[in-house]
This record gives structure tokens, C-alpha cells and sequence, in this order.
């Protein structure tokens, strides 16, 4: 098995070469080249697993899928958007399609392409769509609020679907960039603007705990995995880096433009839109307008790499991967059964869905196959025309006391065994899923 590797994925806005680059950026290797998507949209670029790449045309109201290992695009179907989307991203269980569209937000079914739910609560187009791990995702927009949905409550289509968990209106221009850490609704949200500042908000109490004042305006933001050091690249062409534990006890810290974490490589005027930060926290990419992605070590704060662009970046990606499965006879799994809908179905058919269930050989048989696998006692098996007249017929009251005990124990017996069972089963099912996930 190969050494994993994280691959770096890479979009510009030159859309006479790739769609999107995959590179191993330790050695400059140019892994995969994506064609045929045109200039890809900031902030819209999504991994479906190990499996595909997801992107949002920047120009029209397009979503390429590409497999993970060549550079054509899925032809199977077609993701036509009903608008030229602005941002995107996807649930982290891979189910979920969330994507800003001018002023709202349209959530799919991805496996099936069913539109679950619009909303239109932004009152100026949305720069940006970020999910914490669990169920929740934020959109931020240029009307300078950052609203926190939760997954479960619109996709349900009721009264309180168009409900955000919180609106944070504390920003006073564009929000540009959104950033949420580990912990689902116990996470931090860290959001940067033009307005020169960056927020970080605890979600669980939707309070805003501390307010960053810069020189410059801001335009993207990410953090390491303790949410102890936080970098933010600036419309000067700078990166800062500050440490939020300097800042306890204060709800405000300024940094000055001389400050002495700053990462200076890009060029001057020109802003650094894109971050990606290596899994163990010691590698940042950033890219920028300057046509650059910059690879840098964080601890010295030196330049490693430069990788030159034809355009403007617009964005880069991390992504811990097995090398092997960029080769062609790899055969991703069918991921998709058909295109995203345009319209949401009326609430009516959705009460009158179904889900269809596939009988195998094995367990076709009608003669409580599985039942007799559990030992299980017969006689509470219902049987259509004589078990009402067997249990009426069953004198309770000629039963002994040494019959009642033996019943006892004969229970006590199968409970142990469905236990084993249901142990068994979740023992399975955990395997799987960590099999899956990794």
C-alpha cells in the first residue's frame, strides 16, 4: 500500500488551461488535471469522498463532477443549477448539497437530486456556505450577517425551516470568509470582512467572544485544529497570524500592521483569497490574486514553495489521500441516481414517497427464517387465521408454579441471547462505518 500523501487541489481563474490541479506540493507533482469546467467558483469546490470532486461554475449555472482519477467529467448526468451559484459545500455525511445562489440557499438530496427546501433570509447575494462536523452549516453574505442553520430543520419544510439558529450582525461590510472548528454546536465560527475585523463566536451560547481589529481589510481566514492560532490573509497581499490565547480576558485586541507574526510573500496589493493548513499544522497554502499559491512553514514563518498560476487563485484544498487512487482502473462507485431538480416536489408527494426495499435469495424465504436463527419461541409468531384461537384455548390457569419457573428461565435465556445478538450487530455496523470513513 502506498504512503498517504496530502494532496493539494488548486483552481484559477484562467480558463483556457485546467478546471482544477491536484499536486503532491511537497514535491510539485502534478497528480491529476481536471478539464472542461471553466473557471471555478471561490469557495465552491467540495471532495465527495475519496471518490469525486464537485465545483461550481464561477460563470454559469453549472456543477461539475469529475471522478477523483481523470479528467473528464462524469456524463452520466448533468447538475444544472437554477442559478450561477456563489458559493457551496457539502454535508459531512456526503448526502446533503447546500449552495448560495445570489440571496438564497437551495439544499438537495445529492444521491437522489431532490430539492429539500429554498430560503430566503439574506438580504444581499451570500460570499460564503461553511458546515461544522455535525448538522449545522453558516452562510455569510454582503449584507455583513452570518446566519447558523441547522441541517434537520430545513430540510423538514415546516414553519421554523426558515428559522436560523442565530443571525450575527456585528459586521459592518461584506463578510468574505467563514471558518468553524470541532465540536459541532460546541464549536467557535471565526469570520473575517472588509470592515478589518475577524469575529470568533462560541456557537453553543451564539455570543461573540472576541473582536480583532486590523489595518487592512480581510478577505480569508482558517485556524489549526486547537483553534490557538488563527491566520487571516489581507487585501495587501499579508497574512497575520495571532494567538487567541494572548487575547483572554479581553473582548477586543488590535493588531498592529508591523506585527511580528506576519507571513510576507505574496505580492504587495493584492489579496490573499484562500487557505488551506496541513494536518499536522505545521504546513500553510495560501493563494492569492498575485496568480501564487504559497506554500509556507508555519513555526519559522519561511516560503518554501512557490507554485505559479495562470490566473488568479481562487482555491486551494487539502485533502489526506492514498496516491493510488489517482490510477485509471480504479472505478469509483455510482455515487448519483439522477440530476438536481429545479423546483421543489409539492409537500403532498412527499408523504407519498416510499422506500424500496431489495429480497435477496437469502432472506427470501417467507418460513421465519430469521426468527428461527434467534432461537425465537414460535409461539409468539402470530400466524394469520389460528393463533387468536390457540391463545383463547390455552387454560393460564391449569399452569403450575414449576412451568411458570421453567417459562422464566426459558425468557431469561432468550434475552441473554438477543443481547449477544444486538451486540454482534453493533459490533458489525461500527467496522463498517470506520471502514467507510476511512
Amino acid at each position: 500500500m502506498a504512503e498517504l500523501v496530502e494532496v493539494l487541489f488548486t483552481s484559477d481563474s484562467n480558463e483556457s488551461q485546467a478546471s482544477i490541479t491536484a499536486w503532491d506540493y511537497r514535491t510539485g507533482t502534478n497528480l491529476m488535471v481536471y478539464k472542461s469546467g471553466g473557471v471555478i467558483q471561490p469557495r465552491a469546490i467540495s471532495l465527495l469522498d475519496r471518490h469525486y470532486i464537485l465545483a461550481a461554475n464561477s460563470t454559469k449555472p453549472l456543477l461539475h463532477v469529475w471522478p477523483i482519477n481523470s479528467q473528464q467529467q462524469v456524463t452520466s448526468v448533468r447538475f444544472v443549477l437554477p442559478g450561477r451559484a456563489n458559493s457551496m459545500a457539502l454535508s459531512p455525511d456526503m448526502l446533503y448539497l447546500v449552495a448560495a445562489i445570489q440571496e438564497n440557499i437551495y439544499i438537495w438530496h445529492l444521491p437522489s437530486g431532490k430539492m429539500l427546501n429554498t430560503i430566503s433570509k439574506h438580504f444581499q447575494p451570500i460570499n460564503c456556505i461553511r458546515f461544522d462536523e455535525d448538522s449545522h452549516f453558516a452562510s455569510a453574505g454582503q449584507d455583513g450577517s452570518v446566519m447558523l442553520w441547522n441541517l434537520t430543520t430545513v430540510c423538514a419544510r415546516d414553519d421554523d425551516s426558515q428559522t436560523p439558529v442565530y443571525t450575527f450582525t456585528d459586521h459592518g461590510l461584506p463578510v468574505t470568509d467563514v471558518h468553524i472548528g470541532f465540536g459541532g454546536i460546541r464549536a467557535h465560527m471565526i469570520t473575517v470582512s472588509l470592515d478589518r475585523t475577524c469575529k470568533i463566536y462560541d456557537l453553543l451560547i451564539g455570543a461573540l467572544l472576541l473582536n480583532v481589529v486590523f489595518a487592512e481589510s480581510l478577505h480569508s481566514v482558517i485556524t489549526n485544529t486547537m483553534e490557538t492560532d488563527v491566520y487571516v490573509g489581507t487585501g495587501d497581499g499579508n497574512i497575520y497570524q495571532f494567538n487567541t490565547d494572548a487575547a483572554a480576558g479581553n473582548k477586543e485586541l488590535h493588531v498592529e500592521k508591523e506585527h511580528s507574526n506576519l507571513f510576507k510573500g505574496h505580492k504587495e496589493g493584492t489579496a490573499v483569497t484562500c487557505f488551506a493548513l496541513s494536518f499536522d499544522g505545521k504546513t500553510l497554502v495560501s493563494g492569492g490574486q498575485d496568480e501564487q499559491v504559497c506554500i509556507w512553514d508555519v513555526a519559522s514563518k519561511q516560503l518554501i514553495k512557490r507554485m505559479q498560476h495562470k490566473g488568479p487563485v481562487t482555491n486551494v484544498k487539502l485533502r489526506l489521500s492514498n496516491p493510488d487512487i489517482f490510477k485509471p482502473e480504479n472505478k469509483p462507485p455510482k455515487k448519483f441516481s439522477g440530476n438536481l431538480r429545479r423546483m421543489l416536489d409539492a409537500p403532498e408527494a412527499d408523504e407519498e414517497e416510499c422506500i424500496e426495499v431489495l429480497i435477496t435469495e437469502e432472506n427470501a424465504d417467507t418460513d421465519y427464517e430469521y426468527w428461527d436463527t434467534l432461537e425465537y419461541p414460535t409461539e409468539y409468531l402470530e400466524e394469520p387465521s389460528t393463533s387468536r384461537a390457540t391463545t383463547n384455548t390455552t387454560p393460564t390457569a391449569t399452569a403450575t408454579d414449576e412451568e411458570a419457573a421453567k417459562e422464566i428461565e426459558r425468557l431469561r435465556a432468550e434475552v441473554q441471547h438477543l443481547k449477544l445478538v444486538n451486540k454482534q450487530l453493533f459490533e458489525v455496523s461500527a467496522k463498517q462505518l470506520l471502514e467507510t470513513k476511512k
